[in-house]
């Protein structure tokens, strides 16, 4: 049930890749709640916490499979921002880093064929998918309210009714 060397050092970068982005989606957070965006923090509140659980899913699955999980040293994220768009584009820009990330580690899982690991990856590849659609979605709508003070208001409480798609 072992893990190959190559593959256990891939999964334990992951791992700093996916608590890096926590990190950073806390600070998100934190740089709203000083702007008074309730909902948008809330938002970035949420991605931190299911990065976050993502992390502790590769962790999980490294002992699982024999392997040792390293937890890596992790830079301290961006904290100013000009703009809730800027936040958020820098969200999407984080994302799609992921999920090139996750491609590569499911090339590697493949060309080593390790059929578990395809497997366990192929939920993090269904899911970089809802996280960008969602990210772009956002910053389709904020594009759309531009100059106009009221719609971004009302689309961090559009933010605020987001809820949680991980389990608990």
């Amino acid at each position: 049930m072992n893990i190959s060397k190559e593959l256990e050092t891939a999964l334990n970068e992951q791992i700093g890749i996916e608590f890096s982005a926590s990190q950073s989606y806390l600070s998100m957070a934190a740089y709203f709640e000083r702007k008074a965006f309730d909902g948008f923090a809330q938002w970035m509140h949420l991605q931190s916490s299911e990065e976050h659980q993502h992390a502790m899913k590769f962790y999980q699955y490294l002992n699982d499979r024999g392997g040792v999980a390293r937890l890596p040293a992790i830079e301290a994220p961006r904290w100013e921002y000009g703009s809730v768009r800027e936040v958020f584009e820098a969200s999407l820009e984080q994302e799609h880093s992921v999920t090139e990330n996750i491609y590569r580690l499911y090339k590697l899982a493949q060309d080593e064929s390790d059929f578990a690991t395809v497997s366990f990856l192929k939920w993090f590849v269904d899911e970089q998918v809802e996280e960008e659609k969602s990210v772009s979605d956002m910053i389709d709508k904020l594009k759309m309210a531009e100059g106009n003070p009221d719609s971004l208001l009302f689309l961090d409480r559009y933010a605020m009714e987001r809820k949680s798609e991980e389990p608990a």
